[in-house]
């Protein structure tokens, strides 16, 4: 199980002064999403820690892990940190796009950009069904 994850695609200097991270591994690496070996780091770091995944929208490159928003009033009031967070992080940065999976999701998937709010939702079936739809 996982406790829910936060993947942010902005630009890089302005997520860099609306927020920052504690411990991160990408610190210092010109890493991108396409990188071999990124998928598993990204999916090990989003799902199994706190904060968000901080990703440069032109560019591809992980910014960071473990990236926290430093002011979340602009979040509102309803909700936890994270659902907070996430809408805060989507107004600041010169608008950003903040994918978020709350750690109780059974398939929802919130975006937000800006002010804005998609919700996606859908099934998430068993293992079982995965392994047959995949032929293992």
């Amino acid at each position: 199980p996982h406790h829910g994850f936060t993947v942010i695609i902005g630009n890089a200097r302005a997520l860099e002064k609306c927020g920052r991270s504690g411990f991160n591994p990408f610190h210092g690496h010109d890493l991108s999403v396409i990188s071999p070996g990124v998928a598993d780091l990204l999916r090990r770091n989003a799902f199994h820690t706190d904060g968000a995944i901080a990703i440069d929208g032109l560019t591809g490159r992980v910014i960071a892990s473990g990236w926290f928003v430093a002011d979340i009033s602009l979040g509102g009031s309803e909700g936890g940190a994270r659902s907070r967070s996430a809408k805060a992080a989507a107004q600041q940065a010169n608008g950003c796009y903040v994918i978020k999976c709350s750690e109780d999701s059974r398939g929802k998937l919130v975006v937000h950009l800006h002010k804005n709010t998609v919700v996606f939702n859908s099934t998430i079936k068993g293992n079982d069904s995965i392994r047959q739809q995949s032929g293992s």
